[in-house]
């Protein structure tokens, strides 16, 4: 091989290896600055529950129930709360969530309702509240909704349960993550009507004599 042909392959070679290395410390400073971009979230600790009151009731046919769904914080200062319920269209009906926009409500009368989805088709309904941008964030335990429902006619459930979903979460100020603790379904008792029997008397009634 010429002389100068040699030369001009090393120098190649050189070029290469040079751009090789700018290339590949051009992507780590990359990775490092995306990775700095998005900083880890500290755990927030979990505390908040949501559940029903009363925790057990009893529906009969045409008779609208109603329970109250609260909140209760723990140590967390609330902001917001989603629910996701889910219950079997084929044993109730009519079932709507009307959440708590009163003053003695877990939020107060300064609680937005973001939004109020029922699907009974697919025996789901989900809502949204939480307080203002300039609001003041919550702690305590509230009510928060009040869910009413019928008992649907002619299922042949004996009970159900209305539960919660994954949907569910409650929400702080400092953090996106979710402080929900744990939820308890609400148990609904659909007792079947008795008929009352119908007696028989095998000894016909007894005609006097004339």
């Amino acid at each position: 091989m010429p002389k100068k042909t040699t030369i001009l392959v090393i120098i190649l070679a050189i070029v290469t290896v040079i751009l090789l290395v700018l290339a590949v410390t051009e992507s780590r400073n990359q990775n490092t600055q995306q990775t700095n971009a998005v900083p880890t979230q500290k755990p927030v600790e979990r505390t908040a529950q949501i559940f029903f009151n009363p925790g057990n009731i009893s529906a009969t046919t045409g008779t609208t129930q109603s329970v109250d769904l609260i909140l209760n914080s723990g140590n967390s200062d609330i902001a917001g709360v989603q629910v996701e319920l889910q219950y079997d269209p084929k044993a109730l009906t009519n079932v709507k969530i009307l959440p708590d926009v009163t003053a003695s409500s877990f939020f107060g009368s300064s609680v937005n309702v973001l939004f109020n989805e029922p699907k009974p088709d697919a025996g789901t309904l989900e809502f949204a509240m939480g307080i203002p941008p300039t609001g003041t964030s919550r702690k305590g335990s509230g009510k928060i909704a009040t869910l009413t429902f019928q008992k649907l006619a002619g299922t042949v459930s004996t009970s159900t349960t209305i539960s919660f979903k994954d949907h569910t979460l409650v929400t702080i100020m400092q953090s996106q993550q979710s402080v929900l603790k744990d939820t308890t379904p609400l148990v609904v008792n659909l007792g079947q009507s008795q008929v009352a029997p119908i007696i028989h008397n095998s000894n016909p009634p007894q005609v006097p004599a004339q």
